[in-house]
């Protein structure tokens, strides 16, 4: 009888420790929960209010059960309670703590980098350790930062102090390559890319061969002097402060890179009044011809693609200053990248206004259910159009509308995790975090659809020189003036608070 006494005392002291086990795991993922949801930034006041009182509920009912009259049933009820609710709060706090440290990152701009390729002729099969003798011929005027940032890795390398001669354009320096004037040279990628668009070097790649590629950041330390940034816009008084601007660039490229400098594909100025939730998209095409920020005054305009060689600031400040308007922030898209987040939302739908094929996929004139893939060659599509680079405009503010409104769903749960792991692959924005939380906040507080407009600006087809291409003709875009004047009163118009119509 002692002994039957002796096991039934030691199975209640096994289950009291059991049980308190679980009340302090409880207890402690309770007040996690609950620094988590502060910590984030993105739950209103009120949301944050009825969290916390919940939690504190359940805490109290969970221990009052447990020692309030203590019984093997309260007890063994209160530990199922602690640990079902111990589940359920670490699951939220880690998909709190995933979606903030993916906004964060996201939010983070990261550092820009460039890819600095040393080439010689194709027949040329030396490695860079057997040119080290030669004179590299460079863009040191052009592009200053990055010639020198590679230079600085080939020395720290080789130890060794390259001659150089330098070139005033991209051409001048392959020109003399494959002329034999120079036997090496060392470039920027994004001119190769930028060249490989003009008469007589379509063929490039089969004439010159890549010996080393060199990755440089815009924090390499070179002593070069950084582009000074416009001066701000001088606001309307009737402007409403929450108001805010977002350059939206990206390259359609099959690069996977979304820090990468190169040619823009995509120049969108996002307009976003919050307390109208208006949100203008003005699409700007990639070779119209408009004066770059770091010109000086009589230097060439350029294409505005051209612009995202130079880096995202000046791609913005181009547009800023072209449009007279302060942009706040930049938003750099990979649309590679986009396809994973396209699959992770189960697909987007577009309404085409063209019937055509492009990249193996048939596109009908209306809706169009679209994967990742399928909308991607969508967006890159442009000579089946009689419009040809003013539709790929329209289509890829399509697809970005078509994957916020998705976004906005439900839906996104299903494959959060996947969706996430995406963004953090396909965006970079200076946009700061804390604007995102007070976004979020709003929409949490107040609901409610936004109502999102699109625009693009037109142009007539000619052919000119450019800033970055001196000595030979490019196709380029000349402006509309006319387009452009109503896109500033539209962005204005939104600025100020005033509803557009639905586009």
């Amino acid at each position: 009888m002692n002994q039957r006494f002796f096991s039934r005392s030691e199975n209640q002291e096994v289950s009291c420790i059991i049980n308190r086990i679980f009340l302090v795991l409880f207890t402690l993922l309770s007040l996690a929960l609950v620094f988590v949801a502060i910590t984030s930034k993105m739950l209103t006041p009120l949301l944050t209010g009825v969290l916390i009182g919940t939690v504190v509920i359940l805490l109290l009912l969970v221990w009052l059960l447990s020692l309030l009259h203590p019984t093997k049933v309260r007890r063994t009820i209160a530990t199922i309670l602690a640990l079902i609710l111990s589940a359920a709060f670490a699951v939220g706090i880690y998909y709190a703590q995933i979606t903030v440290n993916a906004l964060k990152n996201i939010t983070s701009g990261g550092v820009e980098t460039a890819e600095m390729v040393v080439c010689v002729r194709i027949d040329d099969q030396r490695e860079l350790s057997d040119l080290l003798r030669e004179r590299f011929g460079v863009l040191e005027e052009l592009d200053p930062h990055n010639t020198k940032a590679a230079l600085l890795k080939i020395q720290d390398e080789f130890y060794v102090t390259a001659n150089t001669k330098s070139y005033a354009s991209a051409s001048e320096l392959v020109d003399a390559l494959l002329n034999s004037d120079i036997n090496v040279m060392l470039i920027n990628r994004a001119y190769l890319d930028m060249l490989s668009e003009l008469d007589g070097y379509q063929d490039l790649d089969t004439k010159i061969r890549e010996v080393r590629t060199i990755s440089v950041t815009s924090e390499d330390d070179t002593d070069t002097p950084s582009p000074v940034p416009l001066p701000e816009h001088s606001k309307d008084p009737e402007e409403d402060d929450e108001v805010f601007t977002v350059y939206i660039s990206g390259s359609d490229s099959r690069s996977s890179d979304v820090l990468a400098t190169g040619r823009s594909d995509v120049n969108i100025i996002a307009t976003v009044n919050p307390n109208t939730r208006q949100v203008l998209l003005l699409s700007t095409p990639r070779d119209y011809y408009v004066p770059l920020s770091i010109a000086d005054e009589g230097d060439l305009p350029d294409k505005l693609t051209h612009a995202g060689i130079y880096g995202i600031d000046v791609s913005k400040d181009t547009l800023a200053q072209f449009y007279d308007i302060d942009i706040d922030y930049y938003f750099r898209v990979n649309f590679t990248g986009f396809e994973d987040i396209i699959d992770a939302l189960g697909g987007i739908e577009v309404n085409s206004q063209y019937d055509f094929k492009s990249g193996g996929y048939h596109f009908t004139q209306g809706i169009n259910h679209m994967d990742g893939a399928m909308a991607l060659s969508y967006v890159r599509e442009r000579y089946a159009f009689p419009n040809g680079d003013y539709q790929r405009g329209i289509h890829q503010m399509q697809v970005i509308t078509a994957v916020i409104q998705k976004a906005m769903s439900p839906e996104i749960l299903t494959n959060y995790n996947s969706l996430l792991n995406a963004a953090q692959n396909s965006f970079v924005t200076s946009v700061p975090y804390d604007l995102v939380g007070t976004l979020v906040r709003s929409q949490l507080s107040n609901g409610g659809a936004w109502t999102i407009n699109s625009y693009y600006v037109s142009g007539t087809g000619s052919s000119d020189y450019t800033y970055s291409i001196p000595n030979q003709k490019a196709y380029v875009t000349i402006p509309d003036y006319s387009t452009v004047d109503t896109a500033k009163e539209m962005m204005q118009k939104v600025r100020l608070g005033h509803s557009l119509a639905t586009s």
